[in-house]
Formats: C-alpha cells, structure tokens, sequence
C-alpha cells in the first residue's frame, strides 16, 4: 500500500512538473520575444532615420555631400559606442546586483556610469570646439575641397553635442534592464521619426547643407531625451542614484563589461575610415559615395543583430545569475534561430532589389556610382550570414561575465582580420576584393567564436534549472 501511495506521489510530482515546463517555455519563449522584439524595432528606427538621413544628403548634396557624410559617419559611430559601452556596461552589473536583491550596490553601478559618461562628453566637446577640422584631416578629407568643410561642419555638431547621444544610450541600456524595453524602444523611435522631419526642414526648406543634417541629428536626439525622462516618473522604476564615495573604482568594471559592445561599433567606424581611404585611392569621391550607399544600408543590417542581441542580453544575464543553465541555452538558441532568419531576408531583398535601393542615392544617376555600389551589395552582404552570430557571441560572454572573450571576437572581425584582408585584397583583386574582405573576416571569426564556444564555455556551465529546484522543494515540503 505504502508503495503505491509512494508511486502515485510521484507521477503527481511528475506530471506536475511536466505542466510547469511548459507554461515555463510558453513564458520563456514569449519573454525572449517581447524583448528582442521592442528592441529590434528600436535599433531598426535607430539605423532607419541614418539611411533616410543619407537619402536626403544624396539628393540634397550629390555625390560630394554622400562621401562628405561617410568621411564624418564614424566619428558618429565612436559617440554612439562610447554610450552603449558605458550604458551596458553599467546595466549588466546593475541587473547582476538587482537579481540578487543587492538594490544599494545596484545604485552605485547606476551613480558611477552616469558620472563616466560626463567624463566621455568632455572629451568629445572639447574636440568638437578645438579640433574637428584636424578630425576631419585624421578620417580621410581633403584639406581644401568641398568634401572637407562639408565634413568638418558636420563633425562640428555631432562632437559638440554629443551628451545627448551618450546620455540617451545609457538611459536606453538601463530602461531595458529595469524591464521596460517598451519605453526604451519608443526613445530611440521618437528620435528617429523626428529626424526625418528635421532632416526636410534643414535640408530643404532651409538649405543649411551638412551643418543642418547634423543639427537635425541633434534636435532628434534632445527629443527622445526628454521622452526617456519619463522612466524616472515610472511607480515601478527601480533606478535610483547612490552614494558612493569611489565612484571610479567601479568604471574598470562598466568599462571590462562593455567594452565587446564599444568595440563592435568603434571597430566597424575604424574599417569604415580604413575603407573610405581604400576606395578614394582607387577610384576617388565616387567610390567613397558607392561605400556610403552600402555602409548605410549595412548599418541597417548590423542594427537589427546587434537588437537581438541586445535584447536577449537582460535575460542571459538574469538567468545566468540565478544559474539556470537551461533557459540561458534556450535563449541563446532562439537568438541564433532569429538571426539566421534574418540574414537570410535581408541578404535575398538586397540581392534582387540592389539596383532601385542604389537610385535612392543617386540623385545624378552617375553609371559609375550605380555599377560599384551594385555590385558592391551582392558581395560585401555575404558577410551578414556570418556577422549575426559573431555579435551575438560577443553579447552572450558580455553577459555571463566572460568579456575578455567576447573582446577577442569584436578585436579578430574588426581590427586583427578585416584589415590585413583588406588592403591585402584591395592590391590583388581592387575594388571588389575590398568588399570580400568584410565577408572573409566574419567567416574566420565565426569559427574562432565556435570554438571559443564549444571548449572554453559550455563546459563550464553547470546546469541548474527553476524546475530541478521547484521539484525539490515541492518534494521537500510534502
């Protein structure tokens, strides 16, 4: 009798378990989604106002303002980083400290990334005011030609102005990890519809050239500034600032934990200066301008893998936290589904629809513009089947703690392999040698990111999982 009283205690247990395991991967599912999907469409918005951005200068401008704003467009790239470096950084450790009930350390982490990012806007203001023609000089520009005052006025605001950019980068990172990815993603949207009317006004209903298309940035920017305040107004807003005497003892760990994120944009602005200079010395302003045409629709591409990555990073780092091996593994492998889908659709919509993108762009219809950028599309986009999972891998060691070993990912596709690559091809093969590059580099590094993966990684996570516990305590009690 007591046998099978004890039997039937455990088919209970059992099926009730089973229950529980799937409402827990009906709400893992739903939950990986809500995130990556706010955040996704943020960074699409984001990237999307950048591309009409660059269609209003093409049409505006011509060929001079296209190659103008990609000389300037990294310098954009390095403010951008900086703020998602210093934003992420201090959101992972504030999510690590808030999943563990630690709320005081949790605002330090929060203190102390704010007080970094003025430290980072001073620098910037101070070359925005003293040095943004000798900028302008160090990205590629000509001294003397339209292209560099073209270049160096809109480096001029852009520098000038760039708090708004890093203020709204952390507000956006420590939004997203107090699990409201709704407000985050309608900050970066309101900035990027506002942009495009900025954009018309400045452009063409006031002529200001490159000074008004980066003013237009700028008043977008100070927009969604204002609608990010409106978190700390939020009952259920958990951020708060802290006391903390040695604030700077904690930005070695905000700056070791972002870092993988900064160098993934400042590495892509370092290859987007390499390649501008490249180009020029092949073929001159035309084909910086056909580089302008694919960096964009790139930085399209590139702003929704990083929003997936960026979007499942809180969940990677509370599971991770809480040492629930199973759902940090789900997670990572709905991440990959996604991006192999994703790749899979924009790659197959450039391919066949690259020659009317390009006439977006080309407002001469010059045939020489039109062939390169063409061209360029159906080989450097290659790439995009292996870029997904790299900047994935490299969130995913960020958010488990590990980011000296997404540091080696962000370093090999982005300094150590692209650019040997790709001055080695530009001899050997020439212009579309220099596109091969981007897909040769993220190839590489794919399978170094596997194998990093496979023996230095999955090894080390011992599995541990809310049912396993749940069980055990349910168990217990009866």
């Amino acid at each position: 009798m007591i046998n099978f009283l004890q039997r039937l205690k455990i088919m209970y247990n059992s099926r009730r378990l089973f229950h529980n395991g799937c409402e827990m991967m009906s709400g893992r599912k739903k939950m990986f989604f809500k995130y990556v999907s706010f955040n996704v469409a943020g960074m699409l918005g984001l990237s999307f106002y950048i591309l009409i951005d660059t269609v209003f200068i093409a049409q505006a401008l011509g060929n001079e303002g296209l190659a103008a704003l990609n000389f300037a467009i990294p310098i954009y790239g390095i403010t951008h980083a900086s703020g998602m470096m210093i934003g992420i950084g201090g959101a992972i450790k504030y999510n690590v400290y808030k999943t563990q009930g630690q709320q005081d350390k949790a605002n330090q982490v929060f203190t102390a990334t704010a007080l970094l990012g003025v430290l980072f806007s001073l620098v910037y203001i101070t070359a925005g005011l003293f040095f943004y023609e000798d900028v302008a000089r160090l990205l590629g520009a000509r001294p003397g030609s339209s292209t560099f005052s073209m270049t160096a006025d809109y480096l001029r605001v852009i520098l000038v102005f760039s708090p708004l950019y890093l203020t709204n980068n952390i507000l956006v990172a420590f939004i997203r990890n107090d699990g409201v990815p709704s407000l985050a993603m309608g900050g970066m949207i309101t900035s990027s519809m506002s942009n495009i009317g900025f954009d018309y006004l400045l452009l063409f209903v006031f002529p200001l050239g490159m000074f008004g298309a980066a003013l237009a940035t700028t008043f977008s920017a100070l927009l969604a500034f204002i609608y990010l305040l409106m978190f700390f107004v939020l009952k259920k807003n958990t951020v708060r600032f802290g006391r903390v005497k040695q604030f700077y003892l904690l930005w070695g760990t905000v700056l070791l934990l972002g870092i993988p994120t900064f160098l993934v944009d400042f590495s892509y602005s370092l290859v987007m200066s390499l390649f501008n200079r490249l180009l020029d010395s092949l073929q001159g302003t035309v084909a910086v301008a056909s580089f302008g045409i694919i960096a964009n629709l790139s930085l399209l591409s590139i702003a929704m893998f990083i929003g997936v990555s960026q979007g499942v990073q809180p969940l990677l780092t509370r599971a991770y936290s809480k040492g629930d091996t199973v759902t940090l593994k789900k997670n990572l492998a709905l991440a990959i589904f996604v991006l192999l889908g994703l790749s899979t659709v924009i790659y197959s919509l450039f391919y066949m629809f690259g020659d009317p993108i390009v006439r977006l762009f080309n407002r001469d219809n010059d045939p020489v513009l039109q062939n390169l950028a063409v061209t360029g599309i159906r080989i450097y986009f290659i790439g995009l089947f292996f870029a997904g999972f790299n900047i994935l891998y490299s969130a995913f060691f960020a958010a488990i703690e590990r980011p000296r070993l997404g540091l080696i990912i962000v370093l090999l596709r982005g300094v150590f392999i692209i650019i040997p690559t790709a001055i080695l091809f530009r001899h050997i093969i020439g212009i579309n040698g220099v596109w091969f590059s981007f897909v040769v580099a993220e190839f590489v590094t794919l399978l170094v990111a596997f194998i990093i993966f496979k023996q230095k990684v999955e090894s080390s996570l011992v599995t541990r999982t809310p049912l396993a516990y749940n069980y055990h305590i349910a168990s217990k009690n009866e």
